[in-house]
């Protein structure tokens, strides 16, 4: 059964941040937009590239590498030359600290 995993500390993601962190065999993201915490994986599904080289505007992470765009909050792939979405998990915040949820 899939458990929630400790990851990082709300003050450690200031707001339009994005950081990356190796969470089991996983690259996941986690982003602050304007208080709230989305976290995915951290590969753009165009190529496997960083996706927290990124920039974040409001919900909509653009990759670095060929502007793809991804909502961060469904993974919805917003624009070519991507066309899959991204995974996204369940986030979960306990006082200061930040916790995701991964599938089993």
């Amino acid at each position: 059964m899939a458990e929630f995993e400790k990851v990082a500390k709300v003050s450690d993601i200031q707001p339009g941040e994005i950081k990356s962190f190796v969470l089991g065999n996983e690259m996941v993201a986690i982003c602050n937009t304007d208080g709230k915490f989305y976290a995915f994986i951290d590969e753009c599904s165009h190529q496997t590239l960083p996706l927290s080289d990124g920039l974040l505007e409001g919900k909509t992470i653009t990759c670095a590498y060929h502007g793809a765009e991804f909502n961060v909050e469904t993974g919805e792939a917003l624009c070519l030359p991507a066309v899959d979405g991204i995974e996204t998990y369940e986030v979960k915040i306990e006082g200061d600290d930040i916790y995701i949820l991964l599938p089993d």
